[in-house]
């Protein structure tokens, strides 16, 4: 049994990492600065507490560190409109807060296992990326870019924390996860974006021409990827590709979510321009290679697109 701080805990993927520690019988505490909505069914388990606060209170990152053998890091701000309206906040929370964590784990000598992302490789147009593969990103004075070198300096950290420090950490580099509870209908990433807008009988926005693909990988197969690395001491020191290598267009996912749902909006489309403002750039292809984790701890994404859209259709579809 190991006693595992997961920070983001309550949020999207977070809530679901939280569930698959407490069923295999891990001690779990989790931090965030949200509601504790998504977490209450693990209250009664008298194995999981929840601490309503944020990564950047220095004083309670260390208290709860300190008391921790593995640091999940989650918490961030990943919401891509946010990059380009609040990029103070999301460099403050994404690197001081993780320097916080990361001062204190080292410290303790705790196994630091990091949710980076596939934004830290930018427009590198030659995809699939393995977990080498060239950052290529537009210029600091477009703010869409600070989510994504934020999180590369953190793995800058690990490294050099690793290798200095002697830190035992995993990096992680997530590829459009989804499913229920991913986030609130509106607010965060496409598919609870498109949701709400089916669900709503509105028409559904796509930017651009809906060519610009991604990889979309359900949050049940990514939460066993995320409590594997965490507790196999085979994946330290290295970065994993956590994601699917089946490449969907956005316009084939509204299409594939019309038809799952059974829904009959319209779908138009819009210049991203309109939609985020001069200070945002998309990046046309986002594919991984997987075989680093598939060989090392046996994992790949197995929710086939269609099967997860109707799940996570049904599940907001409740009342």
């Amino acid at each position: 049994m190991a006693r595992v701080l997961v920070t983001g805990g309550a949020g999207s993927i977070g809530s679901y990492i939280c569930e698959v520690l407490v069923q295999r019988g891990h001690e779990v505490t989790a931090l965030d600065n949200g509601p504790s909505r998504k977490v209450e069914h693990l209250f009664d388990s008298g194995r999981f507490k929840f601490v309503q606060d944020s990564v950047l209170s220095k004083d309670v990152v260390e208290h709860l560190v300190d008391r921790t053998e593995i640091v999940i890091h989650l918490a961030a701000i990943a919401d891509p409109k946010r990059y380009v309206t609040e990029p103070l906040n999301v460099l403050n929370v994404n690197l001081k807060g993780t320097l916080y964590l990361l001062e204190a784990a080292a410290r303790g000598g705790k196994k630091f296992v990091f949710a980076s992302t596939s934004e830290v490789l930018g427009r590198n147009p030659n995809v699939p990326w393995d977990e080498e593969a060239d950052r290529v990103l537009g210029p600091p004075s477009i703010n869409r870019w600070c989510y994504s070198t934020g999180k590369a300096l953190v793995e800058h950290y690990l490294y050099a924390y690793g290798q200095q420090e002697n830190l035992p950490f995993v990096i992680m580099r997530f590829f459009n996860v989804y499913g229920p509870r991913c986030d609130d209908l509106g607010q965060g990433r496409v598919i609870p974006i498109f949701l709400e807008r089916f669900l709503n009988g509105e028409p559904v926005v796509i930017h651009g021409d809906g060519k610009q693909t991604r990889c979309f990988t359900y949050i049940e197969d990514t939460a066993e990827a995320v409590v594997e690395l965490s507790l196999n001491d085979a994946a330290l020191g290295q970065c994993f590709n956590v994601g699917s290598n089946v490449e969907t267009s956005i316009l084939e996912l509204a299409q594939a979510m019309k038809r799952v749902g059974g829904f009959e909006n319209e779908l138009i489309f819009k210049p991203h321009l309109e939609v985020f403002g001069p200070s945002y750039e998309d990046i046309p292809r986002r594919i991984p290679k997987v075989e680093r984790i598939a060989k090392v701890i046996g994992w790949k994404a197995t929710t086939p697109l269609d099967e997860g859209l109707a799940s996570t259709i049904e599940f907001y579809r409740k009342p």
